[in-house]
């Protein structure tokens, strides 16, 4: 479970009175860690998608007229 899941875990578990959570500075640096990972993952740029130009395909109806 990564760390931010657990943050979220723990505040869900929180009751609605309390204003205030302390974590230890390890959860907290790994926290950071985390957030840094993710945020190299975004910066990194996504491989171009190839598109591949395809003519439409057009179905057309042709009446004979009255049978």
């Amino acid at each position: 479970m990564s760390e931010i899941d657990k943050l979220r875990q723990r505040l869900k578990n929180v009751g609605r009175n309390v204003t205030e959570y302390r974590m230890t500075v390890t959860e907290a640096k790994a926290l950071v860690a985390e957030f840094d990972a993710r945020d190299k993952e975004l910066q990194e740029k996504p491989q171009p998608q190839v598109v591949i130009n395809e003519p439409a395909t057009i179905t057309r109806i042709i009446d004979g007229g009255a049978f």
